[in-house]
């Protein structure tokens, strides 16, 4: 994640949502303070911050665009299984937007 915060404008924001890289590198703080001087900021977004009632409200709502068809899921790339080691690489590495998509 640091290597984003070098192309952030001034008073730039990364958001990050679901992230799937794992836990962040040793030299995390070091970047987010460099980051910091630079008048960034990075913000995170759980789930868990917004009440049950309204959540569950928007649940349904995807649900039914789900099965309205009106929801698309992005695909970054479609490899065979065989390749679930460089996958998941490509994964840890960043250097995926969307799901990879392992088939038989």
């Amino acid at each position: 994640m640091p290597s984003f915060f070098g192309k952030l404008n001034p008073n730039g924001r990364l958001v990050v949502v679901g992230a799937v890289a794992g836990q962040p590198p040793a030299d995390f703080g070091t970047a987010m303070m460099a980051a910091f001087r630079r008048s960034l900021t990075f913000a995170t977004f759980s789930a868990d911050t917004v009440a049950g009632p309204s959540r569950r409200a928007v649940r349904a709502e995807q649900f039914a665009a789900a099965s309205r068809g009106e929801l698309r899921t992005v695909v970054h790339e479609v490899l065979p299984l065989e390749q679930a080691v460089p996958a998941h690489r490509k994964m840890d590495a960043g250097e995926v937007f969307g799901r990879i998509v392992l088939t038989p």
